[in-house]
């Protein structure tokens, strides 16, 4: 006479017969197919803008940076042009002289920046 239950008679865990009205798993449809990754690399991809231009020659890092920094002060439009000129010479210096920046640049572009003259 055990109170852990061994030596008792029975079935093993695992083997319970059925409930009655359960018949087993339920199909849910067809299976998870992976040919639309086939599809997916036919479609190739095309990098366009300034950053693509620079790295395929077609402009310079120069030209990369003025143009970021036209982008970067767009907003800023309403501003006389001397300032707004001031504003765009400072950031092009940044990012040409700046260690971190540069580094940025360089790991973007492949190449680095003119420094500015001094």
């Amino acid at each position: 006479m055990g109170i852990d239950g061994i030596g008792k008679k029975g079935g093993i865990p695992g083997n319970v017969p059925a409930s009655p009205g359960v018949s087993g798993p339920a199909k849910t449809g067809q299976t998870f197919e992976v040919g639309g990754a086939q599809k997916a690399d036919a479609v190739s991809t095309v990098e366009t803008g300034p950053l693509a231009e620079v790295r395929s020659g077609k402009i310079s890092v120069d030209a990369y940076l003025d143009h970021k920094v036209a982008d970067a002060t767009k907003h800023l439009q309403g501003l006389p042009s001397h300032e707004l000129g001031a504003i765009r010479s400072m950031l092009r210096d940044q990012l040409a002289s700046d260690p971190q920046l540069v580094e940025l640049v360089q790991k973007a572009t492949g190449s680095t920046p003119t420094p500015p003259e001094e």
